[in-house]
Parts: structure tokens; C-alpha cells; sequence
């Protein structure tokens, strides 16, 4: 039985609880939250969600992750925070020497992220982030088709309303929504076309400056090229009016040779130059197949299956972070350096 712990009791613990009550080999041992009455409300949501037949969720609740290991003594962890809360406990964690997975964005730093990469690497632990977006079948698929296609531009547009955390809308402890939220596409732009090289950026509040307490950009506009000289656009905004949601309905387009490819967690579409297209779905839980993947990577201790080790994610976000960068300056930002640091 592998006993897993949960840090942190916010939506994605939730998902993550929901979809570990569906193996057998797995109990969900602890969670941890500063708030125990948040813990244990999001353990009566996942309870609520898992499906029949699946294991209920018992986990014991604790207020201090120290406290915790000392208690139970977990096979893996899942560190499931607010952007602003990485740091210590992230190298505290990696001290305990156990699998970890955790949540994107992983950290509002790059030199705090550099400093957490590296204390994984020194420490050898099976680590995952959550990026599940790259466990979708019809993500594969898109995957597989555009190996070897000369890549002409990739375009990515998200536009939502402002969340209600009050955090969320403080550009020190969210990174703004293109680091907090549209990450998941950007993640999907390398995944599928490669290594990015350079980023410009715009932004502004434009639509939100009577909202308290808010300093995120409300309106981003990023031109990127890749490293195959393809060029890119990123744009996003959480003004849109309320119900709005995502549009399109796909994360990423591609522009390639004679097709151009659309692409979310649940359907790729590919239109020809021929006027014919296909569509491929996806009828699989992206979310419990990357839990499925890290829980079995636990038990063996090989990572291979693992779509977005620590590592590749800091590639994802060094591109927002690059790019919030660019807007507040007004100059472009070459990749690499920005990932490397001073």
C-alpha cells in the first residue's frame, strides 16, 4: 500500500484525492492545511466526487507538515500550494527524501525555482508537476502528428472572468494569470513545437482598475519565437464578462504544413489543405491517468512514464515569467538567459 500525503487543501488536493480513492494501492493517508476546517471541508468534496466503488477517503487532518511526516510517514507527497507559499517547505520536503508531485506554477521566482530544481536533482527524487494536460490521449495524438512537420506559427487565447480567491488578483502572490492560470497552454506550446527562445510582451490593467486590491494585468498580449523560428501568440485576459469561460474551446492552434491542428485536453481537430478534417476525443480523466502515471512511478522508482518532471516545468514557467518580465519593462527577453539567471 503506498500511504500519500497531501500539503496544502485547495481545488487541485481536491482533484488529486478524487482521483487516488480510485486505486487500490493507494491510501490517502494525511492532509495537511494551516486551515483544518478547509481541510476537511475538501475532504468531504472529494468524498462527494469519487466515484462508486472507490475507496473512501479517511485522511487524517494536521495544521503542520513537520508534525505530519513525523506522524505518518508517507511514501509520497503532493504539494498542492498557492504560488506564494513555495520556498522552504519545497526544500523541506525534498529533505524527507520521499516522491513528490507538485502543483504548477511552482514557484513566482526563477531563482527560487533554479534553487528547488537543484536540490531535486541532489536528492534523486521521483518528481512530477501537475501539467496533466500532456497525459490526454488526444494531446498524444497531437503529439504524434506533428513529429517531423515543418511548424509555421502556434497561437494560444484564453479569456475568462477574475476568479474569487483574493490572492489571485496580486501580482506577488499569483504572478498574474498568464503564470497562474494560461501556463497550462504555454506548457502545451512547448510539448507540442518545441523549446521557445525569445518573448515580447504587453500588458495592462484596462478593464479592472475599480476592482479592490487588484494589481494582476488584466489584458496580456505575447509574441514568442521558437527555437524552429516559428512564431507565436499568447493573449489572455480575465476581464472578459462573466460566463465568457475559455474561448476558443481549444488551448493551442497550430499552423503547420497543409493542416492546421486544434488541441485540448479532450479533442484534437485537424483541419487539411484538402477542405477534409478529422477529429480525434478523448474520453479518458487526464487528471487520474498523470495520478496514475506519478503512483506508478512511485512504486518503482522510475520516472520514465512522467510527462513534466520538475526540470521541464521550469522551462514552462520561465516563458511567463519571461514575458511578465517583457511587459513591465518594454524589452523583449532572450530565453535562455532569463532560465539561466545571473
Amino acid at each position: 500500500m503506498i500511504r500519500v500525503a497531501l500539503i496544502g487543501a485547495g481545488q487541485r488536493s481536491v482533484s488529486h484525492m478524487t482521483a487516488l480513492s480510485q486505486m487500490e494501492e493507494v491510501e490517502i493517508a494525511a492532509l495537511v492545511d494551516l486551515d483544518p476546517a478547509r481541510a476537511q471541508a475538501a475532504q468531504a468534496r472529494a468524498n462527494d466526487r469519487r466515484p462508486p466503488g472507490s475507496r473512501p477517503i479517511q485522511a487524517a487532518i494536521f495544521t503542520d507538515y513537520r508534525a505530519m511526516l513525523d506522524a505518518v510517514t508517507p511514501d509520497c507527497l503532493y504539494l498542492c500550494l498557492p504560488p506564494f507559499a513555495h520556498g522552504q517547505i519545497d526544500h523541506d520536503l525534498i529533505d524527507y527524501g520521499r516522491p513528490m508531485l507538485i502543483e504548477k506554477p511552482i514557484a513566482l521566482d526563477m531563482g527560487l525555482a533554479r534553487e528547488i530544481a537543484a536540490h531535486i536533482r541532489e536528492q534523486s527524487i521521483v518528481n512530477a508537476v501537475g501539467y496533466q494536460k500532456r497525459y490526454s490521449p488526444a494531446v498524444q495524438h497531437a503529439v504524434g502528428r506533428l513529429h517531423g512537420v515543418d511548424i509555421g506559427m502556434v497561437i494560444s487565447i484564453r479569456l475568462s472572468g477574475l476568479p474569487g480567491q483574493p490572492w489571485w488578483r496580486v501580482q506577488a502572490q499569483s504572478g498574474g494569470m498568464l503564470t497562474e492560470q494560461h501556463t497550462h497552454a504555454v506548457d502545451l506550446m512547448r510539448y507540442l513545437c518545441g523549446e521557445i527562445e525569445h518573448v515580447y510582451a504587453v500588458g495592462g490593467i484596462q478593464l479592472s482598475r475599480e476592482v479592490p486590491n487588484l494589481d494582476i494585468f488584466d489584458v496580456n498580449a505575447c509574441t514568442v519565437r521558437f527555437v524552429n523560428g516559428a512564431p507565436g501568440i499568447i493573449g489572455n485576459s480575465c476581464a472578459a464578462p462573466a460566463g465568457a469561460a475559455v474561448f476558443p474551446p481549444h488551448l493551442v492552434h497550430v499552423v503547420a504544413r497543409e493542416m492546421v491542428l486544434s488541441v485540448n485536453e479532450s479533442r484534437t481537430v485537424i483541419r487539411h489543405a484538402d477542405g477534409e478534417s478529422e477529429e480525434i476525443q478523448s474520453q479518458v480523466d487526464d487528471n487520474l491517468e498523470m495520478n496514475r502515471t506519478f503512483i506508478q512511478a512511485v512504486g518503482t522508482g522510475n520516472q520514465a512514464g512522467i510527462r513534466s518532471p520538475y526540470d521541464d516545468a521550469l522551462r514552462t514557467l520561465a516563458v511567463t515569467l519571461a514575458c511578465q518580465r517583457s511587459a513591465e519593462t518594454g524589452q523583449p527577453i532572450p530565453l535562455e538567459a532569463f532560465l539561466q539567471g545571473p
